[in-house]
């Protein structure tokens, strides 16, 4: 009955993460020059790999992901370290994105997109 009240929280969940992650790609490439982002893709690819090795792929698996993940971009923001905080800002919307499924489709998208423009800015 109260979620007929609010809307589906999956829903909502799925629409901010597809605002969110290109917001913060997009602030990236504005901000970051071309040899950092390619610094934060390998850190995206290299710790969206760790969490799946080290947790698994179930969703359960994934959670534990997502809260270890959250102490590591709580530590780069307090360390001021912009770049980690960047790629553990996408290593996170990229995770809460598996769990939140379909509906997330776009912001797992667009964080590829962003992995591969810079990975093959670095092969050039």
């Amino acid at each position: 009955m109260i979620f007929g009240l609010f809307g589906d929280p999956t829903a909502r969940e799925a629409k901010q993460l597809n605002r969110d992650a290109p917001l913060i790609i997009e602030q990236a490439e504005q901000m970051f020059t071309d040899n950092r982002l390619r610094e934060i893709v390998a850190l995206v690819v290299e710790h969206r790999e760790k969490a799946h090795q080290m947790f698994g792929r179930a969703a359960v698996d994934i959670r534990r992901a997502h809260d270890e993940y959250k102490k590591f971009h709580k530590d780069a923001r307090q360390r001021n370290d912009q770049l980690r905080l960047t790629a553990m800002t996408l290593v996170i919307i990229h995770l809460r994105a598996e769990l939140n499924g379909i509906g997330s489709a776009p912001a797992r998208a667009a964080i590829d997109q962003f992995v591969t423009r810079w990975s093959e800015a670095s092969a050039d």
